[in-house]
């Protein structure tokens, strides 16, 4: 662009925030102030599109999640005459409207629960989900959904000594099928320390254990985990298992989404949510519905 017949070439207009020189017959420049508003506000734009769009129906943020978790493991998650039923659920779910966040909850067994995150089905977040190293590859976590004690139950009158995980050495571990507790655990099932048997409902697992098929059974949370799948079925009692004093572990169970969904815009209001269900005490009124 040329300006013609300007006689002061030093002049300045000055039009909103930019400024613009006249340099007679010489071609407009526009100063570095101007420059820098401009991409400034391009900058605050896209970014605002960027945000508008993760926001919108039909995005990854606003779309529907469907929650999985085990089917079978009260009474922290399971199905009661087909509905779902269980502390972390309910946690979960108040969490999602406190959100405002659309999800359908499905309890199924944990093998194909796990291996729909790990596939990203349908849009898939896991609850009930413990780390290890391997998983934090594959998976975004929340923070913890509740911690519990993991307990070591033995049939009766085969009471061991346990204080270490070195101390299941040589025997036979009846645990649900896919589950994982931690790096350590990974570990001493490659080094060969004990052996695995999966089960697909707990109960199951008790009448293995009952049977002397295995040396011993992961169950949690704490004594009320054993006594809500043995007062389910009638072939078991109480005082047929005993639970070895030192739990295997305290575990953490969070809400996992796969990587691939770029969740942790999402998983940050989450934690928001659910501190205040803590701090608030709702977190806590929702389990002590479950052990009175």
């Amino acid at each position: 662009m040329k300006i013609k017949n300007y006689v002061n070439p030093d002049e300045r207009a000055t039009h909103g925030d930019n400024t613009v020189k006249y340099l007679g017959n010489k071609s407009l420049t526009v100063s570095n102030t101007c420059k820098w508003n401009w991409s400034r506000n391009k900058i605050k734009t896209l970014l605002l599109i960027c945000w508008i769009s993760l926001l919108a129906p039909g995005s990854i943020l606003s779309q529907e999640l469907l929650i999985v978790g085990d089917h079978d493991s009260p009474p922290k998650y399971y199905l009661e005459n087909g509905e779902n039923k269980g502390f972390v659920v309910d946690i979960t779910q108040w969490v999602l409207d406190d959100m405002g966040h659309d999800y359908k909850t499905e309890l199924i067994p944990w093998k194909r629960a796990y291996h729909y995150a790990l596939n990203n089905k349908k849009g898939t977040g896991i609850i009930g989900l413990s780390m290890n190293s391997e998983r934090l590859k594959i998976f975004d976590y929340s923070d913890p959904l509740y911690y519990g004690d993991l307990m070591v139950v033995v049939k009766k009158g085969k009471e061991f000594p346990f204080k270490t995980i070195q101390d299941l050495k040589g025997k036979i571990i009846s645990v649900g099928r896919g589950s994982s507790y931690g790096d350590k655990f990974e570990k001493a099932i490659k080094q060969g320390v004990f052996e695995v048997l999966g089960f697909a409902k707990n109960s199951s697992g008790l009448k293995m254990l009952k049977a002397g098929r295995v040396d011993a059974l992961l169950i949690g949370p704490g004594k009320y985990g054993l006594k809500k799948v043995v007062d389910a079925d009638k072939e078991l009692q109480m005082n047929q298992f005993s639970i070895l004093p030192v739990p295997f572990k305290r575990d953490a169970k969070h809400l996992g989404i796969h990587k691939s969904m770029n969740m942790k815009p999402f998983l940050k209001k989450f934690n928001i949510s659910l501190k205040k269900a803590w701090d608030t005490g709702v977190a806590d009124q929702l389990i002590a519905k479950y052990y009175e």
